[in-house]
């Protein structure tokens, strides 16, 4: 007996679909992670070292620099930001009355502690270094120091840093150790074919001994080597020291203290000196 005709019943699609559905949702939610995940990593390595100072590299608005007084001030509410006035020092200084200094205005210092030859390549430390740091410390200023370096290889740079810690040990330094690392252009030096990628590598090798002994690591730099030798996108998570003789200074990544003069005059020095300005956290 044949069976009766009736009409073809359309097949449900609501599973198909709700799984499409689902599928489509997961993979958007795995993007999301994914791009989330990606942001945890950059951050973690671009952001700013841990620090007691609360450093970090910032952006100057600059319609709120102070420019009239005999030290420049700034201060940003919206970003939290205050300055401290410095100077940084080293033997050509000669001896400095540190009471008068501080008297004057000046909050903390830089010391000049040691240099390798531009020439012989030999590390030896600068005459007035312990002087300087201890006398600066006695009146109550806050004291960090530089390097001069000439490095040609990783290698160099954690020996450059090394020997500055080992001049620092006991010595009453409580801010930032710092790598100098610049061109020589009076005579021929022993770095003058050092590539970009080597400077950058060696800034890292110097920083991260120093913050391994506890110190917080800073890197000096002028606009120059940062814009055509260092890869400063591979150093944004250390303190940056930058040094720029106008009114106006800008840095891609922003800088934690900025040198703003090699002409300063402060009581109890004779002769120009380098003034500079340490962002700071409000209190």
């Amino acid at each position: 007996m044949s069976q009766p005709l009736y009409p073809r019943r359309p097949q449900r699609r609501t599973k198909k679909k709700s799984k499409r559905l689902a599928l489509l949702i997961l993979l958007l939610l795995l993007l999301i992670a994914a791009a989330a995940a990606g942001v945890i990593i950059y951050h973690a390595q671009h952001s700013i070292i841990p620090n007691e100072l609360g450093l970090r590299n910032i952006q100057v608005d600059q319609t709120l620099l102070q420019t009239g007084g005999a030290f420049y001030a700034y201060e940003n509410s919206d970003d939290n930001t205050t300055v401290s006035v410095g100077i940084d020092v080293s033997t050509y200084q000669g001896t400095i009355d540190w009471q008068a200094v501080k008297d004057a205005g000046i909050d903390y210092v830089i010391v000049r502690a040691a240099y390798r030859g531009y020439e012989t390549g030999k590390i030896v430390p600068d005459d007035l270094y312990e002087q300087n740091i201890r006398g600066a410390a006695d009146v109550g200023l806050h004291v960090g120091v530089y390097l001069y370096s000439q490095a040609l290889s990783e290698h160099e740079a954690e020996e450059e840093a090394d020997y500055l810690l080992s001049l620092i040990e006991g010595l009453p330094v409580d801010y930032p150790v710092v790598y100098d690392q610049e061109e020589y252009t009076a005579d021929k030096a022993r770095t003058d074919g050092l590539t970009g990628e080597q400077a950058t590598l060696n800034a890292l090798a110097f920083c991260r001994r120093v913050h391994e002994a506890g110190y917080i690591p800073m890197i000096y730099t002028n606009n120059d080597w940062a814009t055509t030798m260092y890869d400063m996108e591979r150093l944004d998570h250390y303190p940056v020291w930058y040094a720029d003789y106008t009114s106006t200074p800008t840095l891609p990544g922003g800088f934690a203290m900025w040198q703003y003069t090699d002409s300063g005059q402060v009581p109890g020095i004779t002769g120009p000196v380098d003034l500079n300005l340490l962002f700071l956290p409000i209190p």
